[in-house]
């Protein structure tokens, strides 16, 4: 069965005029989601949520100077994403990808496991490049930019400085060179990307008590785990997963005792 996109693919794209109209709808698209998710979750989760629940909330609102820096810096990163989601649809255009839109039955089983897969291999891309960023002379040229957000908020979750966002940006165009992938899985991706970068750096936690017990949310990157590297630096570098810093030792030793405090009513730091 075929998920028809020749509609897509019709176009030129390498043609300057259409080039900069598919680039303006990505850039609005990019953008205007990020404005909206940020907003939603802010209004809706850190303000609604953490007025039942204040115990949640990992510290108090930031200030509005602190937000129009961030969606200034994002407003440039969705620049750079967006002519990197161009560079992806001119390279499938071209051929030269694994990304495909038939499907089969075998597709019950790789679409899942490819998504977890390209999960995994930007978890590792991402935990080794943010390392990497950290070391001082890169921190103070770029990686600084996120930093100067010592406290968090969902407007946080796409304000990089443009080296940062472009070596962001590259992960999808390379990885579907390698990697076959159904249109489907691509999109998944996109929408994982966005919703985790929201939820870690929200300044709320939302995951339930006792996920540091449980054998899946026991691995995955939250607000709270993703909170504890903005504050402390030399941390949780985590994506996703907590794995690599598991296994790298570099797992804030306090981050159980914070999520703790921040889950049971009437406990907090």
């Amino acid at each position: 069965m075929d998920f028809n996109l020749d509609w897509l693919l019709a176009t030129d794209y390498k043609a300057p005029g259409n080039f900069l109209l598919i680039f303006s709808i990505l850039f609005a698209g990019i953008f205007l989601r990020y404005l909206a998710l940020a907003w939603v979750y802010h209004e809706w989760v850190y303000k609604k949520l953490g007025d039942t629940m204040p115990y949640r909330r990992l510290h108090q609102q930031v200030r509005l100077p602190q937000v129009k820096k961030e969606i200034w810096y994002s407003f440039l990163g969705g620049l750079i994403f967006a002519f990197a989601g161009v560079v992806l649809l001119i390279l499938w255009q071209s051929g030269l990808t694994q990304l495909y839109t038939r499907l089969s039955w075998w597709d019950l089983i790789w679409i899942p496991a490819s998504y977890f897969l390209a999960l995994f291999i930007h978890e590792t891309y991402y935990y080794w490049l943010h390392r990497w960023m950290h070391q001082p002379k890169v921190l103070r040229h770029f990686h600084h930019i996120h930093h100067n957000s010592l406290y968090t908020s969902s407007f946080t979750s796409f304000s990089f400085h443009p080296i940062e966002a472009g070596l962001q940006a590259i992960f999808l165009p390379i990885l579907i060179l390698v990697l076959p992938m159904h249109f489907f899985v691509l999109i998944a991706l996109l929408l994982t990307m966005s919703i985790t970068a929201v939820i870690n750096h929200s300044g709320i936690e939302v995951y339930p008590e006792g996920a540091q017990r449980n054998l899946l949310f026991r691995w995955m990157v939250g607000a709270t785990h993703h909170d504890q590297h903005h504050l402390k630096y030399r941390c949780n570098y985590g994506l996703y997963f907590t794995f690599w810093d598991v296994w790298m030792k570099t797992e804030d030793l306090g981050f159980s005792k914070r999520f703790e405090e921040h889950t049971r009513s009437g406990e907090v730091e």
